[in-house]
């Protein structure tokens, strides 16, 4: 009994002074969790969707311009009232992979979830760390909300539309391309969501993977072609040329990124 006792108080000890380092450990875990999502949400550009001219960071309220009428963005911070704080990350990863709202309602795509359903559970998990943790909550509501007509108002019908077009699987690697190659596919055709802007629809608003890349109209605006086209696309780009290009600086006889860019 007394070796009991001595064992049973060696063990209670050992787990009280463990405690702490086991808890330190975690809270290490947890911020690393969270820049990881930082980091994947700046290559997303989240905020850029999210937040209307003049508006407080990721609270939505951007008007997109659509053939079918004005749509516009959400609030996304982890606002409990009008965000996505209620979210769990089952429900968060749905709508970033499926294009499904937590109360099951379909997203338009022009939320690029037809590019973020690319995004691994791993970088997932870490988005959604981030936004439930190192988002500040705007509790509010944006001032405007998609309001389409009939029958675009009617969200069911998405699910006919990704029956056809959209393709949830994550991204994955090609074996015969070097791991540089594969992280930048990665980021482009995900996150990035490069094609989202810069590939032509067809007659249903479906990007016409054919001309992948090849440039589009887009809300007033011309997202040129970005395909290795030596003449019409970035072919003939130096890697310092697009460095230059997409950190918004001008890049001699090439112009400078504007508009929705």
């Amino acid at each position: 009994m007394k070796n009991i006792l001595m064992n049973t108080s060696w063990l209670a000890a050992t787990l009280i002074v463990a405690a702490p380092a086991f808890a330190a450990d975690a809270a290490v875990a947890d911020k690393a969790l969270v820049e990881r999502g930082r980091y994947l949400a700046t290559a997303g550009d989240c905020v850029a969707c999210h937040t209307a001219p003049g508006g407080k960071s990721m609270a939505g309220g951007l008007s997109m311009a659509s053939p079918m009428g004005p749509i516009y963005s959400t609030n996304i911070t982890p606002s409990k009232t009008h965000g996505i704080g209620n979210y769990t990350q089952e429900q968060f990863v749905n709508a970033l992979r499926h294009g499904k709202r937590a109360d099951g309602a379909n997203l338009y795509p022009a939320m690029p979830y037809t590019a973020y359903a690319k995004t691994t559970d791993e970088d997932m998990a870490a988005l959604y760390a981030y936004f439930m943790q190192g988002v500040p909550a705007v509790d509010e509501a944006p001032k405007q909300v998609t309001d389409l007509p009939f029958p675009f108002n009617v969200r069911a019908s998405m699910s006919g539309w990704n029956a056809m077009f959209h393709d949830a699987t994550p991204y994955k690697a090609d074996p015969a391309k070097s791991e540089e190659w594969n992280r930048g596919a990665y980021l482009a055709e995900g996150l990035a969501h490069c094609t989202t802007c810069h590939t032509p629809r067809n007659s249903l608003m479906a990007e016409d993977l054919k001309r992948g890349l090849s440039g589009s109209e887009i809300g007033g605006w011309y997202a040129p072609n970005i395909t290795s086209d030596a003449t019409s696309g970035v072919g003939g780009w130096s890697e310092q040329d697009l460095v230059t290009y997409l950190s918004g600086q001008p890049v001699p006889g090439k112009g400078a990124a504007s508009g929705p860019m």
